[in-house]
């Protein structure tokens, strides 16, 4: 039974794991194990990076 029949999302779960994988590679390295731009991997690495001071700060700049 395909797990898409079972109603779990598939491509959440794959882009998560894949994202969880490059936050220990330089993007360099994932940007070629995954086949995907260096600038997307460059991005994922400083998605793994952000704290949550950084987003509360973020957040409580854009409330106003």
């Amino acid at each position: 039974m395909q797990l898409l029949e079972l109603g779990l999302p598939t491509l959440a779960a794959h882009n998560t794991a894949m994202i969880a994988v490059a936050a220990g590679l330089p993007p360099i390295v994932a940007s070629a194990l995954f086949g995907i731009h260096v600038s997307t991997a460059i991005e994922w690495a400083a998605l793994t990076q952000d704290r949550w001071a950084d987003y509360l700060a973020a957040l409580t700049d854009s409330i106003g």
